[in-house]
């Protein structure tokens, strides 16, 4: 129990850590009068995924978003069960850290992975991918990428019904 909650502690360090570090430059409302500045919790509104890029419910709260000379954006993303992303791949590469649920990934001509809270996905750049929920249980994970000419995602046709279930 006690290496699992060392394990989470330093999980969300390291992404406060990550965070800080690209907020720096962020223009997030200032709420003091020195240079540290706070997002707060719900301050951002929710988004639901467009079925344009997803198949399923889901939902996006973004957590920062990419301000010059910052590349980089980051948002949690909760996907209902049987949801999940279209093909799509990304110019640098994703980071996908799981946070709730059992979540699934495939990459092209891959077979399907299951991964779980606490698992730290790297997803290399221009690497053709899918993610999303079980069939049955919902999931969420936070993904941070980074952005090339304002685009963060090139996406692709949508998983079939028969791709996901294999």
């Amino acid at each position: 129990m006690r290496k699992g909650i060392i394990f989470w502690k330093g999980l969300v360090v390291s992404f406060l850590v990550l965070c800080t570090s690209y907020l720096w430059a962020s223009d997030f409302p200032a709420t003091s009068t020195s240079d540290l500045k706070i997002a707060r919790n719900g301050s951002q509104p929710s988004s639901k995924g467009s079925a344009e890029y997803f198949v399923g419910t889901v939902r996006i709260d973004p957590l920062f978003q990419a301000i010059a000379p910052s590349r980089t954006s980051g948002a949690s993303v909760t996907f209902e069960p049987g949801a999940r992303t279209a093909w799509h791949s990304h110019p640098f590469g994703q980071v996908l850290i799981v946070t709730a649920g059992t979540s699934l990934i495939q990459r092209w001509g891959g077979p399907i992975e299951e991964i779980r809270p606490g698992d730290v996905v790297r997803i290399p750049p221009g690497l053709k991918h899918w993610h999303g929920a079980t069939a049955t249980a919902a999931m969420t994970h936070i993904s941070i990428v980074e952005q090339l000419d304002g685009k963060s995602a090139d996406w692709m046709e949508k998983v079939s019904d028969e791709q996901y279930r294999r």
